[in-house]
């Protein structure tokens, strides 16, 4: 045993496919893995391909984001396997609703995931880093939606947003102890967690169609800059929200669905992606992402 100190990076959301690739990646740069999720059984899942994969730098930690006790005890147990560097706050919820029908309870879940559960992992981190006075950094899962409005995912657009700012607030504070706080937002990445809705008549080929780089996301795309938001490469930057999202949002995308406006007081849902012309939207996919 060296007298190296072990570098320590939480990441949640992990039992999901970004929050797994993300851990591999930092356990390939020499971090220990802290992997947060909310489900054991993603997690084992998750742990055991690493495991397959020749990797022992991580422990498992089961934790519900939303509970401010259990966040405290994952982070303390973080802390334990060596010095705290970081944490990718990669844990997210979205589920399709209108404004007019949504129900209070789906408006407070994106809240309390997204929002607030966010700031439980990123200040229960950032008490131990300013406490060891060694610096450290702090990377957001936010979204290409946080820049633009999509109909039927307004909660999760509005609470994707709310973290740019919640960002830019750590940023500033938290510089005085070499803390770094930036955002990742990346656009659609291609996982078993979005195959539901590409997989619809024309969504995969008409998101294509409105993507400049003309594929969808991988996980080690988002995987690639959260990597290098952690290196010394990045040491001078904080506060940044960054895209990676191969253009999709430069034409506004992804538009999961679209409103027929052409009736007044009677508006329609249609397909954001039609497969022809009088394609209607059906809402066979509810849960877009939740991975808390």
């Amino acid at each position: 045993m060296t007298n190296q100190v072990r570098r320590v990076a939480v990441v949640t959301g992990a039992g999901g496919a970004l929050g797994s690739a993300i851990g591999e990646a930092l356990m390939g740069a020499g971090y220990h893995v802290a992997a947060m999720d909310r489900s054991r059984v993603a997690l084992e899942a998750v742990g055991q391909v690493w495991g397959e994969r020749g990797h022992s730098a991580f422990h498992l930690a089961v934790a519900d984001q939303t509970v401010r006790q259990e966040v405290d005890e994952a982070v303390g147990e973080a802390c334990a396997k060596g010095q705290l560097a970081g944490v990718v706050a990669n844990a997210g919820y979205a589920k399709f609703g209108g404004f007019l029908d949504m129900p209070p309870q789906v408006w407070q879940r994106h809240v309390d995931i997204n929002l607030t559960g966010t700031f439980h992992v990123c200040q229960a981190a950032a008490q131990h880093m300013a406490g060891q006075r060694t610096g450290g950094w702090m990377t957001v899962t936010s979204s290409n939606l946080a820049m633009s409005h999509a109909d039927q995912v307004g909660a999760y657009c509005t609470t994707k947003a709310a973290l740019l700012h919640m960002v830019r607030t750590a940023a500033a504070e938290l510089g005085v102890h070499q803390i770094r706080v930036n955002a990742i937002l990346p656009g659609v990445i291609d996982t078993a967690m979005t195959t539901g809705m590409l997989e619809a008549p024309g969504v995969r080929s008409g998101l294509l169609a409105k993507t400049p780089l003309g594929r969808l996301g991988r996980p080690g795309d988002v995987a690639g800059l959260a990597l290098f938001l952690a290196s010394e490469q990045a040491s001078w930057i904080t506060g940044a929200s960054i895209l990676v999202d191969g253009g999709q949002s430069i034409y506004g995308q992804p538009a999961w669905t679209a409103q027929d406006r052409r009736v007044p007081h009677e508006p329609a849902w249609i397909s954001g992606y039609p497969a022809d012309s009088g394609a209607a939207w059906v809402d066979d996919f509810t849960v877009l992402h939740e991975n808390a």
